[in-house]
């Protein structure tokens, strides 16, 4: 019995979508242009068999493989692995507050800020020369940059409420009560970590397979990433119940409004 199963035809729009999301990977996007327009013409000519087209020109991966620069694609692989690991090891620190090296001389709570001093100026120089424009700005990366914006705002609001209260006056229970508090925070700073690394990576691909302009989405991630890390660090190294809890946040706010400001000064140039 042949238990080897063909594949399924493919229809002329559909190897061409296929075949597109494929070479927009792999290719830059003037190279990419090029090769879905003689696919197109390729594929749609009147005398043209759809149920062969797998058979005559190979799969949608193997036909863009076939035309892909091995050496400038493995470039665009390394790139794209060094950002979005640095989005994920923001997001390891933000659930752990755990680190496994040192930097000589850097407090921990600079990690993830010096992931973000790496990641967004590599990011902004690799798709202003091989990125592109295309067509008006997405409302979708708009909405999404919202979202990002007022998930981060969020957590800064009310770590600025809980980082000038006092604590044995405001909250029952003393400083139990306040622990509390200080918990549901962390919680909310964790999974808003998870989701800033998800939309950022998301950002990237779309970056790279559609309009050079959402890797704004990348980098506002990156900076909240950046943001967060630091808070946490911070809050697991002091302790917020004791003594004037306006220390913390005047250290903690004195250090992290420059690292939005560049933040949101990368995210506007990459919209650009």
């Amino acid at each position: 019995m042949d238990r080897v199963k063909k594949a399924k035809p493919l229809t002329c729009e559909q190897y061409l979508k296929k075949f597109s999301r494929a070479v927009r990977w792999r290719l830059t996007p003037k190279e990419s242009e090029e090769a879905i327009a003689d696919y197109r013409e390729l594929i749609f000519q009147p005398e043209r068999d759809e149920g062969k087209l797998v058979e005559e020109l190979g799969t949608p991966a193997q036909a863009a493989h076939l035309i892909t620069d091995v050496k400038t694609y493995r470039r665009w692989l390394a790139v794209f692995a060094v950002l979005a690991f640095g989005l994920f090891l923001q997001t390891k620190w933000i659930w752990t507050a755990w680190y496994s090296f040192t930097f000589n001389g850097m407090r921990v709570w600079w990690y993830p800020v010096f992931v973000m001093v790496v990641s967004l100026p590599l990011s902004l120089y690799w798709f202003r020369k091989h990125g592109q424009e295309n067509g008006p700005l997405s409302k979708r990366l708009l909405i999404t940059l919202a979202v990002v914006a007022v998930v981060g705002c969020g957590i800064l609001c009310r770590l600025w409420q809980l980082s000038g209260v006092s604590v044995f006056d405001q909250y029952p229970g003393g400083s139990y009560g306040f622990e509390r508090q200080v918990y549901w925070l962390n919680t909310a700073m964790m999974y808003a970590g998870v989701f800033t690394a998800f939309a950022g990576v998301t950002g990237l691909v779309l970056a790279k397979c559609r309009d050079r302009r959402w890797l704004a989405l990348y980098i506002l991630c990156l900076t909240v990433g950046a943001i967060l890390g630091f808070i946490i660090f911070v809050i697991h190294a002091m302790d917020m119940t004791f003594g004037a809890p306006e220390l913390m946040r005047t250290y903690v706010f004195s250090h992290i409004l420059p690292v939005g400001v560049v933040g949101l000064i990368g995210t506007g140039v990459a919209l650009c």
